[in-house]
């Protein structure tokens, strides 16, 4: 019987990020589980980033250096990246952000016969200075539950997060463009196997100017007022609601559509009450990456309220 580890993939999007990403590449290729290949895929970088990685893969064996021939975009370059793996197991990584040299062992340890694990994050600005005392977990309510319904309007799984097996893929691509691809990994995979929490920081997730998302809604664009707190981290997308509807390994279906075709209905100002009335009864599993249970029948009526009046 073979004693070698599985294969995980690592597959890193560049685009313009030398600032950033010699100190992410060396915390991957320092990762104390040693059976790993890097797949970097750069979008037609301008400044020094496909230099950078071409030296890579020139010193260490491991990392596999590719260049599109024109720009695709964040989601389709991930997309790509991920064709490329041929890893038993497949991770994520932004070009910015700095891993914990146990990030893939501790996710392989862990990950079991599920069909992805992810972890905790805290966050560190452009000096590599943690930013406060906030993680990812302290900010969403991170859910491994049993039903899909959490997911429809809410996420607590980035993509820089999560490890997969690579039976996933299939069911994946391609990627919708109605949300980030980290969105529909984590919704698909709700719907196909079973997803696990590892209650560990295992990333220091970048937070700067030029970043594509702003987590902490530290940019002046971005703010959200206080009477819309909490609200921010929902979205309520008829775009996004279809591709979830229509995805055909959908395991509770029926929920699904009945909750789909409410939400909807709510964008075009129609069905209130009765999308309240849904949420109220639903509101464990639709706001649980948000609210707590703990909260009384007046603070949820009010929650809803406002989403469906506001």
């Amino acid at each position: 019987m073979s004693t070698e580890l599985p294969l995980v993939s690592i597959a890193v999007c560049t685009y313009n990020g030398e600032r950033f990403l010699k100190k992410q590449i060396d915390s991957i290729l320092a990762q104390d589980y040693t059976n790993i290949e890097l797949i970097a895929v750069d979008d037609r970088s301008v400044d020094g980033t496909w230099n950078m990685l071409q030296e890579y893969a020139q010193k260490d064996k491991r990392l596999h250096a590719y260049q599109n021939e024109k720009n695709q975009g964040y989601a389709r370059n991930f997309e790509k990246a991920i064709t490329l793996c041929t890893g038993d197991y497949i991770a994520l990584a932004d070009q910015d952000d700095i891993w914990e040299i146990s990030k893939i062992r501790t996710l392989m340890d862990s990950i079991g016969d599920a069909i992805m694990v992810y972890h905790d994050s805290d966050f560190i600005d452009e000096q590599d200075v943690r930013i406060g005392d906030k993680t990812m977990a302290s900010r969403f309510r991170m859910y491994d539950g049993e039903s899909t319904l959490p997911l429809l309007l809410s996420n607590c799984i980035s993509g820089h997060a999560a490890l997969f097996n690579k039976k996933l893929v299939k069911f994946i691509l391609p990627f919708n463009d109605a949300k980030y691809h980290d969105w529909w990994i984590a919704y698909v995979s709700f719907n196909v196997g079973k997803v696990k929490f590892v209650n560990e920081v295992l990333v220091h997730y970048r937070q700067h100017q030029t970043s594509i998302t702003d987590t902490l809604k530290r940019r002046e664009e971005n703010a959200v007022p206080k009477r819309l707190k909490g609200l921010d981290r929902l979205s309520v997308d008829e775009k996004w609601l279809n591709y979830c509807v229509n995805f055909k390994y959908n395991k509770e279906p029926a929920l699904i559509n009945e909750a789909t075709n409410l939400f909807i209905n709510l964008t075009r100002g129609e069905g209130r009450l009765r999308c309240m009335a849904f949420m109220m009864k639903n509101f464990d599993l639709l706001f649980y990456i948000i609210t707590y249970k703990r909260k009384g029948f007046i603070s949820r009526l009010n929650f809803v309220r406002k989403l469906c009046f506001a």
